[in-house]
């Protein structure tokens, strides 16, 4: 279970976090959030896809890591197997909270660590803090991430708006056979209709244009190549020859 902690340096002062992604280090995902400012670095390795959160119904594009429950196809003993480690992942063991609003100020973010996470030690890794109680070069990092991710929230919302405003989502379902009998489906995901995306009327794709989205669909759809090479990391596992 997790145990986010506020991070300062005088509590933390000893803290240091592995940066190694093992699983003995990360948890087996089979999908984690993606970010639209990151989907040009995403689309070269990893399907782009969007879960619906049925209880809230709002969609969230995801990178896909698995093809199947608590799987995770690039992580191995030697560390992550891909040239790119989507943000949401490479800013683990760390978070953003608020502090809940004083009589001075209106609530402010702040930066968590989660204790209980493998990643955390006293004995190896990177510090988190200098000597005389500044950030290292590795907690700035991690900052600038997490300020990036809170920073850009509104153009994360304004590109799954978009994709609900003009009906460009559909479910999908994809078989996958490891020995030619053995199949699994992966289904519950939704992808972008390209039908309905070239049936749009010009000003709306000159809009979505200027504003970047359609930059990002095609971006989307670019990584849907990547179904082969996670369908192969999956045949690899399993000792199947291709």
């Amino acid at each position: 279970m997790a145990n986010p902690v506020a991070l300062n340096n005088i509590a933390h002062k000893d803290l240091r976090i592995i940066r190694q992604h093992t699983p003995a280090l990360n948890e087996s995902l089979m999908i984690t959030l993606a970010l639209p400012f990151e989907f040009r670095r995403l689309q070269h390795e990893y399907p782009i896809v969007f879960y619906k959160d049925e209880q809230k119904q709002t969609f969230h594009a995801v990178a896909l890591l698995g093809l199947e429950q608590n799987e995770n196809l690039y992580l191995t003993e030697a560390g992550w197997d891909a040239s790119y480690i989507p943000l949401m992942i490479e800013r683990q063991p760390f978070l953003i909270g608020m502090r809940g609003p004083s009589e001075q100020r209106e609530s402010q973010p702040v930066l968590l660590v989660d204790l209980d996470s493998p990643k955390v030690s006293e004995v190896e890794g990177e510090p988190l803090f200098l000597p005389h109680g500044g950030h290292s070069e590795y907690l700035q990092q991690v900052t600038d991430i997490l300020n990036a991710i809170r920073e850009r929230e509104a153009e994360t919302a304004a590109f799954h708006r978009a994709l609900i405003e003009h009906d460009l989502l559909e479910s999908f379902f994809l078989d996958v056979s490891l020995d030619g009998a053995d199949k699994h489906r992966l289904a519950g995901y939704y992808t972008i209709n390209e039908d309905k995306l070239r049936e749009l009327d010009d000003s709306v794709v000159l809009q979505l244009h200027k504003s970047g989205i359609l930059q990002l669909i095609h971006f989307v759809l670019a990584s849907q190549s990547n179904f082969a090479g996670l369908i192969e990391r999956k045949r690899v596992q399993a000792g199947v020859g291709s």
